[in-house]
């Protein structure tokens, strides 16, 4: 972080502290309840979730020639392959041939891929190598018959996919050019994983994406954890295009109001939140990084999936540097699972009831208000585009 900003920064966070403030909204924003179990808006906001990135893995899960991983993102199944220039792709796990899924194993090293179903063989590059009784299929060529290939970059150690073929990818501007240097600074290029889980949770997905972006709740919902660590109610926001740094203070700012600004780095004293619009959040702490990606369920509203990654700036190379880490993860397992999602999930629970019309988000709710009004907005394009379409084809 450049210096004027850490000073800019750190300033803005201690006033807050001395002033029990936070970054405010022009109003209050009023969001209606049926927004959380709609089926033909989440049916939109499944079409502009799969328009933007999403992590499907860490360079960890990669590390050789031929390394691959599998899995399905927002219904799109994925194939996502190391390839010899060390580059990273990923193709639809689909064959050409009858559509059957090309590969099984949720993970491993090939340098073949065989659909199990005629046989039909990709190269890791995704084109098509062989065919059983290739006389069959005379006048077929083959060249246009490989994997279907998705966007696919390789930023800060951590791979993204646009499952939408043809789509704009590129993590450095979506973060802007500021935050992604920031990003860069934290070294989370040069991260070890060190642990992976994916979760099916019973609400829509933003109501997850909601909890992440959210100081208020942090000093009311977890009074026994993470308020013994953080400010709640106190958040920095900085938003550039569709991505924004949520910046939350740890109890320890006031620490250095009077300090030399080149004898510490803030990041030490706060929580970061990086957001990449639609459900995509690296959050750097000062020992750790978490990696969220939240998507929906492809059919129904009031279910959604949350993968969260641990990483460490290295390898732990002590028995103490792994028991820190442990307790990181075990103290995010009890504040979710135990807090987070027991309340969120009721509000899943209590939309079906329709005693309630509207949710209310207060102007210290910022980061909620900018998620909220940007699906909104984009959903909103989905259906005139829809309009559109359909006003064109009529006769």
């Amino acid at each position: 972080m450049q210096r004027d900003d850490k000073i800019d920064l750190t300033r803005r966070l201690i006033a807050h502290v001395d002033n029990d403030t936070t970054d405010y909204a022009d109003d209050m924003l009023r969001v209606p309840f049926s927004v959380f179990n709609d089926p033909e808006l989440a049916e939109r906001e499944r079409e502009v979730v799969r328009r933007f990135p999403h992590i499907v893995a860490h360079l960890d899960e990669l590390k050789n020639t031929g390394d691959f991983v599998t899995t399905e993102l927002i219904g799109t199944p994925l194939l996502v392959v190391r390839q010899s220039d060390g580059s990273v792709r990923a193709f639809s796990n689909v064959c050409r041939h009858r559509g059957a899924k090309v590969e099984f194993a949720e993970s491993g090293c090939k340098r073949i891929f065989s659909c199990p179903y005629h046989n039909w063989a990709y190269g890791r590059d995704g084109a098509l190598r062989g065919m059983p009784h290739a006389e069959g299929f005379d006048g077929l060529d083959r060249s246009q018959y490989g994997l279907v290939e998705f966007p696919c970059e390789v930023r800060h150690g951590l791979v993204w996919v646009v499952p939408t073929v043809g789509a704009e990818l590129d993590i450095a501007k979506t973060l802007g050019e500021k935050h992604d240097a920031e990003v860069t600074d934290t070294g989370i290029g040069n991260s070890f994983q060190v642990r992976k889980e994916t979760w099916k949770l019973d609400m829509n997905w933003k109501i997850a994406v909601d909890g992440v972006q959210d100081s208020y709740h942090l000093c009311q919902l977890h009074t026994k954890t993470v308020c013994n660590f953080l400010e709640g109610n106190i958040t920095a926001l900085d938003v550039v295009d569709r991505s924004w740094r949520i910046v939350v203070a740890r109890k320890s700012i006031t620490e250095v109001r009077d300090a030399d600004p080149d004898s510490f780095d803030v990041r030490d004293y706060s929580l970061a939140n990086y957001t990449i619009y639609p459900g995509t959040m690296l959050v750097t702490e000062p020992n750790h990084f978490e990696i969220w990606t939240i998507v929906p369920d492809v059919e129904d509203p009031n279910v959604s999936y949350c993968t969260i990654r641990l990483l460490a700036p290295s390898e732990p190379a002590t028995a103490r540097e792994q028991r820190i880490l442990d307790k990181n993860w075990e103290l995010l397992m009890e504040t979710l699972h135990a807090e987070d999602w027991f309340v969120t999930k009721t509000i899943t629970d209590n939309v079906a009831h329709g005693q309630v019309d509207e949710l209310v988000y207060g102007r210290n709710e910022l980061p909620g208000q900018v998620f909220h009004k940007m699906i909104t907005r984009d959903a909103a394009a989905i259906a005139a585009e829809r309009r559109t379409a359909a006003a064109g084809s009529a006769p």
